[in-house]
């Protein structure tokens, strides 16, 4: 068998036949997430195909059983044949070997047109660029390093404040593995949604397969999962708020994971001043007082109108904050104006809505920390209110390929997209209640580049660790009095162009005149500065 034949089937024409899923499992670790941040249109335009073709590296996909096999069952008939007859094998033998002869290999790659010929080869060229594949913008590598000189001392606490949108947890991940090749232990990451929890185990597994050092550990602990926290030494334990609560019951258990543990990440911080959560923190710091602990947060306060709230998030840093400094001093606007966040068009939609709110509901008003849930449930059932959203969205649609929407009740989302979808809509509802198997399903429909324009509606469930870089318009609906939520909302659609998403986005907030609010995302960015000014 020769391997110096011209190659049997251009490499890119692979792509012609695989759906992202199935590219996504042949290329290269991180290869499709990379390219889809930084050039978007490549990869769902014309040049997919020739893009998707430079990313692969042959050898991996042949050397690798499974990228093999996805890459063979791609052939077209004749081309199977051709292949068969120039290696002298059986597709099926091709497909099933778990490694294949030091010929047969060459043979394979050189179908697909690597070059095996040895007279071929070079010394080596006098210039080569190496693309780092997990790199950071230079923004994130700015914050990277102040967080370092925080966590790397003793006792070091310090929040990390950054829009959303602009890499808070692949920035917060790269330190974590930075302090992962430094020494070997247990990184806890403490987050209270599915989201952001699966969020943090993929972005660990991507930036770990690209710059780690050794195998290391990563358990899920939240829902279902079980895992055994007791057998964990080197790596990072995902940990649900609720599912550490009740493991926290067995105090025993938690010591086990604080004498194990080297660092702490609370994702959305804001919520660790809590007093279950701050007795869970203490528990396992306290096990080893050197035990450093980074904070991530879009809005460093945990209130608008309890300052000495704010007062104790900052305490439990000990007042350390690294933050995006631009040369304007607003960081949305330097991010903006250099493509990491979309240009964002903020409209208000007053409504006023059809419900008279009694002096209970006032009293309540003045009281809650938030809208009261039995007022979010009678807004939601409001029909005038309802027209006008129902508008809203038809209007939005006629500009943006995907649309969401905040609704104010599991009930109102329900029902908000069962009328979308009479219309002609492509639409669907997630709330607390909805299987994960099928939230998942629904989640990637909207995610997928292309086909119908989709409008994805929801209560209580998206508001972090959803990231959606197509989705380019949203409508706020439900209403809120903290800064915190109102920024995690509008934060789902605002990521720019150099960080995959969209040039522009368009939020509408739904104004209720006669309920408070807010408008403006670059007010809750910059609150509660005060709280941390030096």
């Amino acid at each position: 068998m020769s391997s110096i034949q011209a190659p049997g089937f251009p490499v890119a024409d692979i792509f012609d036949v695989l759906d992202n899923h199935q590219a996504e499992a042949l290329l290269p670790c991180g290869g499709l997430a990379l390219i889809s941040a930084l050039a978007p249109e490549r990869v769902n335009g014309p040049t997919r195909s020739k893009t998707l073709g430079s990313l692969l590296s042959i050898e991996l996909a042949v050397g690798d059983q499974a990228r093999r096999r996805i890459l063979l069952q791609a052939l077209p008939a004749e081309k199977t044949k051709e292949l068969e007859r120039r290696t002298s094998r059986q597709i099926s033998e091709l497909q099933n070997a778990e490694l294949l002869e030091a010929d047969v290999r060459k043979t394979v790659e050189g179908f697909f047109g690597k070059a095996n010929d040895p007279r071929q080869a070079e010394a080596g060229t006098d210039h080569v660029r190496i693309e780092a594949e997990r790199g950071l913008f230079p923004h994130q590598k700015r914050v990277a390093s102040e967080l370092e000189r925080y966590l790397f001392r003793e006792d070091g606490r310090v929040m990390l404040h950054m829009p959303t949108g602009v890499g808070k947890t692949r920035t917060a991940m790269s330190v974590v593995a930075t302090f992962l090749r430094a020494q070997t232990g247990v990184v806890l990451w403490l987050a209270a949604t599915r989201e952001l929890l699966e969020q943090a185990v993929d972005e660990f597994s991507m930036t770990w397969k690209a710059v780690g050092d050794r195998a290391v550990e990563c358990l899920r602990l939240w829902g279902d999962h079980r895992p055994d926290v007791s057998k964990v030494s080197d790596g990072l334990v995902v940990a649900g708020l609720a599912k550490l609560r009740s493991f926290g019951n067995r105090r025993e258990d938690l010591w086990s994971l604080g004498d194990r543990t080297t660092m702490v990440v609370f994702d959305e911080a804001h919520q660790a001043v809590a007093p279950t959560y701050r007795d869970l923190i203490d528990t396992i710091v306290t096990r080893n007082p050197k035990t450093p602990l980074l904070g991530l947060t879009a809005t460093p306060g945990r209130t608008w109108n309890e300052p000495e709230l704010d007062e104790r998030v900052s305490e439990l840093f000990h007042g350390n904050k690294v933050t995006l400094e631009g040369e304007s001093g607003n960081a949305i606007k330097d991010l903006t104006a250099e493509g990491y966040l979309a240009s964002v068009s903020f409209r208000l939609l007053n409504v006023e809505p059809g419900l008279t709110l009694s002096d209970s509901d006032l009293r309540d008003l003045g009281r809650d920390l938030d809208i009261p849930v039995s007022v979010a449930d009678r807004l939601g059932d409001d029909e005038k209110r309802n027209l006008r959203i129902l508008e809203a969205i038809m209007d939005l649609t006629a500009r943006h390929d995907r649309v969401l929407v905040f609704a104010p009740s599991a009930s109102n989302a329900t029902l908000l997209a069962s009328v979308c979808r009479g219309m002609g809509l492509t639409a669907s509802a997630i709330t607390a209640t909805t299987e994960a198997n099928e939230r998942d399903r629904i989640v990637r429909r909207f995610k997928r580049a292309g086909g119908p324009t989709q409008v994805l509606l929801n209560f209580g469930v998206l508001t972090t660790g959803f990231d959606a870089p197509g989705a380019s318009g949203s409508l706020i609906a439900r209403p809120t009095k903290s800064l915190v939520l109102y920024s995690q909302m509008v934060g789902r659609t605002i990521r720019g162009p150099r960080a995959g998403g969209t040039a522009s986005s368009e939020v509408v907030t739904v104004v209720d005149t006669s309920l408070p609010g807010f408008g403006d995302v670059a007010e809750a960015f910059v609150n509660w500065e005060d709280v941390w000014s030096e």
